[in-house]
């Protein structure tokens, strides 16, 4: 029997149409399952719903046998731990006391943290490398450490089963390895139960036992990842087609999606406008200095890259470029001309950014918040025009959510919602835009088609581009200037195939990589080598990964 089973389950926001219907999934004991499929095809409102946060409205989640919904939520806390997609912290809170909340499932009424509590805190900050930042407001953190935050409070819970919810989100290569190989190790010696939701395909096939793919809410494939993730499954499941790579080095096979684009176009000469540079600039947060000294110029009509470590300080220099924050020292130019002389108007009417966690205010509508796009246009005397409508119009299209015109931005999905905020940006018109982590939460299709926009937006149009990154493939595909920042400073930058070699991704991320061509545009793919392979525990715990795969088998053929 199994712990955890989804028994022909309808799920739903509210509204007359299911995101679910009648769905049914046995996740196997002891093995890793992940979860793939394409933006708003019910991924994350099942893992909600096995997560006891979203009771069905007909059939019903099981855990041992009973409605998971009739349990209280301290039983069921002690049992399934749950990383959701965006969790918010309370200001101010640290990142030791966010940890301390996974004991409270295990805690009587104003008991203080007992001897076994506090050690697996201590565990849980150690083995996702927050030791050292425990003191530090979550608020402050970057993306990539708060998520490490959020992933430690999860393993300090000590739960049998795990649910995370794009786990490596926000993650440079190295600490998405370390994290895929963490769950690998805690399913693999201590016999945890884990369901990932992912959008990396890759990832899913390295790390799991079980691949669920899913489309328009229902289940289509699962099994084994060698069984689901294949070229034919990825255009069934995504609509998108894939080459298929060999890295020697390490026995891999890696899907690359194919882009629409003609990535072989050169870029059209330089434009007089939309140069960004800076000059022994130092910003931060306040009295913090985390990028310091640096020199670097943007080359007006270009795409660029910024690539590196969590807390490198990639999106605090762009948030510096966009004038979110205030240079400590030295300057930061437009055009020649501080960013902090331009006026909030003519600056908006120049540069669009697009920020790594905006929020939005509750019941707004996709239309709505684009259209905030145009506020720059706006005058007393001139309110909304045709032009105004157009632009909000062609920027709905060009980012595929014209379907969703009318819906809250809070009742989509995180990668509905990332295509709405770029949505926002297109709609401001300007010559500069400026895109922090903008293919999270998408999956691989719709990274592809915003990448594909951003490109020939570029070619098209000369619009100068600048993208912070953690996928160094994408960087390498996409960009035609790369800037490698680590620890506040800017360590190298040029075209992609001279900087990004395996001796600097050893150097500046930490990891073995290997270098292959891009089938399509003969520019480097990075492949990590740290592939998350079997340990010595394995043995102890029934065989190597094929064992792994053949339980994948027989619950698919259980399940059929």
């Amino acid at each position: 029997m199994t712990r955890l089973h989804a028994d022909e389950i309808t799920l739903s926001y509210g509204g007359p149409q299911a995101v679910i219907r009648d769905l049914t999934l046995k996740v196997p004991d002891g093995a890793v399952t992940a979860i793939i499929g394409p933006n708003g095809c019910g991924k994350s409102t099942l893992l909600r719903a096995l997560g006891r946060l979203m009771a069905p409205q007909r059939g019903a989640v099981l855990l041992d046998g009973h409605a998971i919904h009739r349990q209280s939520t301290k039983e069921v806390a002690r049992q399934l731990g749950l990383l959701p997609q965006q969790p918010t912290a309370p200001d101010a809170i640290t990142v030791e006391e966010l940890v301390r909340r996974g004991r409270y499932p295990h805690q009587s009424i104003l008991q203080p943290l007992s001897r076994e509590d506090r050690a697996a805190v201590e565990r849980a900050l150690e083995i996702t490398g927050m030791t050292d930042l425990r003191r530090h407001p979550v608020d402050e953190l970057s993306g990539g450490q708060r998520q490490r935050a959020w992933i430690a409070m999860a393993l300090a819970q000590e739960t049998p089963l795990l649910l995370l919810d794009e786990p490596t989100t926000y993650l440079d290569i190295a600490h998405q390895q370390e994290i895929l190989s963490l769950l690998r190790r805690l399913n693999r010696t201590e016999g945890r139960t884990i369901v990932l939701v992912l959008h990396d395909v890759n990832a899913a096939a390295q790390v799991s036992d079980h691949v669920v793919a899913m489309r328009d809410g229902a289940i289509v494939a699962e099994g084994p990842p060698e069984r689901v993730v294949t070229p034919e499954m990825m255009e069934t499941v995504f609509g998108i087609a894939c080459d298929i790579v060999y890295v020697p080095e390490t026995d891999r096979l890696v899907s690359v999606p194919r882009s629409s684009a003609a990535l072989t176009a050169e870029p059209l000469p330089t434009p007089p406008i939309g140069r960004l540079r800076c000059d022994r600039l130092c910003c931060g947060y306040g009295q913090r200095c985390i990028v310091d000294q640096a020199r670097l110029t943007i080359p007006a009509g270009r795409v660029t890259a910024i690539v590196g470590p969590n807390a490198s300080g990639k999106s605090t220099l762009l948030r510096t470029f966009a004038r979110l924050l205030k240079p400590m020292s030295g300057t930061a130019l437009l055009d020649d001309r501080s960013v902090v002389t331009w006026s909030h108007r003519k600056f908006a009417q120049r540069v669009a950014l697009l920020s790594q966690d905006a929020a939005v205010p509750d019941g707004v509508t996709v239309e709505d918040l684009v259209a905030v796009g145009r506020y720059p246009y706006q005058r007393w005397y001139r309110q909304w025009s045709h032009d105004d409508q157009q632009a909000v119009d062609e920027a709905l299209a060009a980012t595929g959510v014209e379907h969703l015109r009318w819906k809250p931005v809070d009742a989509i999905s995180g990668g509905q919602r990332q295509r709405v905020w770029l949505a926002m940006a297109l709609a401001q018109q300007t010559k500069v835009l400026l895109l922090d982590e903008p293919t999270t939460f998408l999956d691989i299709a719709h990274q592809v088609e915003m990448l594909d926009l951003v490109w020939n937006l570029n070619r098209r149009e000369g619009r100068t581009i600048v993208m912070v990154m953690h996928d160094l493939s994408q960087a390498c595909r996409y960009a035609d200037h790369i800037v490698v920042m680590k620890d506040g400073q800017i360590v190298t930058t040029g075209t992609p195939a001279a900087v990004l070699t395996p001796a600097l991704v050893r150097d500046v991320f930490g990891v073995e990589s290997s270098v292959v061509d891009d089938p399509m545009t003969g520019r480097p793919l990075i492949i990590p080598e740290q592939a998350v392979t079997a340990d010595a525990a394995v043995a102890e715990r029934g065989g190597p990964p094929a064992a792994a795969a053949q339980r994948s088998m027989e619950w698919t053929e259980q399940s059929a």
